[in-house]
């Protein structure tokens, strides 16, 4: 049983169309993976400037939120806060 001359022809081309598509790609996802690489290492280095340049500023903040001041303030909040609402409720609820 021979095979048909057309259809072997036929086979033959998809089998060279599978192959060149498959070299394509393989090139087109070779060109992305490099192209994914390349804007990760900006960002990576991106973020380590932003966060050498804004290290003295977070340092600073976090120096000024935990201050001696700073406690005073928020222990006296949370005071005036439960005093408030104390009184609130010894007079019978808060009225707004």
């Amino acid at each position: 049983m021979s095979a048909n001359p057309s259809v072997q022809q036929t086979e033959q081309k998809f089998n060279e169309a599978v192959v060149t598509n498959e070299k394509k790609l393989n090139e087109t996802y070779d060109k992305v993976s490099a192209t994914a690489q390349d804007e990760l290492a900006k960002v990576k280095a991106e973020f380590n400037e932003f966060k050498a340049r804004s290290g003295p500023k977070v340092q600073e903040a976090e120096n000024f939120l935990t201050s001696p001041g700073a406690i005073g303030f928020y222990q006296g909040l949370v005071v005036g806060v439960f005093v408030v609402l104390g009184y609130a409720k010894y007079r019978g609820g808060l009225v707004l």
